[in-house]
């Protein structure tokens, strides 16, 4: 296990994908957020900025954080595609047909994966955070947080609801084993399109007078719900949606490489 986690952790970083995510993310964050100042500081009189979801006033971090990664844009579909690019990367090049046969158990492969997609993830979130800070310090001055502790509490959900969501990815990728489906199901999720859809079902369930919303049943649906000013309290379900989907994304990759080829 330990040698496949090393072999994996060592792979992490050294193709060019990885190099250039995160390029992307810095690049992104840095033109979202001078852009969102040059509203602020140039907004033409009678121009409606809560339309555009932004105050009348500098943003504060936790707004900027709600505004980048909680509205699932860039920052989601930026992880999604590196996250398809890494698990399906054995696969894509032939190179699991050599490291299978030195395994016994065929499972340590994938939770070899899980866990290095979790650590990456966490990396990634972590230079989103010290990106956005740096920015919100330098442009609007500030960070404009009025409760450290819910605003914690906040980072760590939406770190929780992104690791569920980079791990129902993962196992997508692990259990059809394409990189163009997997890249396909990675933008649906990453990019809200599949809140989208999931909004027209709900269209269709209202008008059978079922009154469920099943988007507050997703990891998306999650993501682009949680606010940094809502009480712990309404942490409980998305915590428990979210630890649903990590426990059946694995339990469903792990049956996939026991029962098939992996090869």
């Amino acid at each position: 296990m330990f040698k496949l986690l090393r072999m994996d952790m060592h792979r992490l970083p050294k193709g060019m994908a990885f190099k250039m995510i995160i390029i992307l993310l810095i690049a992104d964050m840095t033109l979202t957020a001078v852009s969102f100042w040059f509203l602020l500081s140039h907004a033409p009189s009678g121009m409606d900025l809560a339309a555009l979801g932004l105050p009348s006033d500098d943003l504060s971090l936790p707004m900027l954080v709600k505004l980048t990664a909680g509205a699932l844009g860039d920052v989601a579909l930026y992880l999604a595609i590196y996250v398809v690019l890494f698990a399906n990367g054995d696969f894509s090049t032939g190179f699991i047909k050599t490291v299978a046969g030195q395994v016994k158990n065929r499972r340590l492969l994938a939770w070899s994966k899980f866990i290095t997609i979790a650590v990456y993830t966490i990396g990634y979130m972590l230079l989103y955070m010290l990106v956005i800070t740096v920015e919100c310090r330098i442009l609007f001055g500030g960070f404009g947080i009025e409760d450290a502790g819910r605003f914690a509490a906040y980072l760590f959900m939406e770190l929780y609801m992104y690791l569920a969501m980079t791990i129902m990815i993962t196992s997508i990728v692990l259990i059809i084993r394409s990189t163009l489906v997997g890249m396909i199901c990675g933008i649906v999720i990453a990019t809200g399109l599949l809140s989208t859809i999931l909004g027209l079902i709900n269209l269709l369930i209202k008008k059978m007078e079922i009154d469920i919303d099943i988007t507050e049943y997703t990891v998306t649906g999650c993501i682009k719900g949680a606010n940094f000013d809502q009480p712990l309290s309404d942490y409980t379900k998305p915590v428990i949606v979210c630890t649903v989907y990590i426990v059946l994304s694995i339990i469903g990759t792990l049956i996939s490489h026991t029962k098939r080829d992996i090869a």
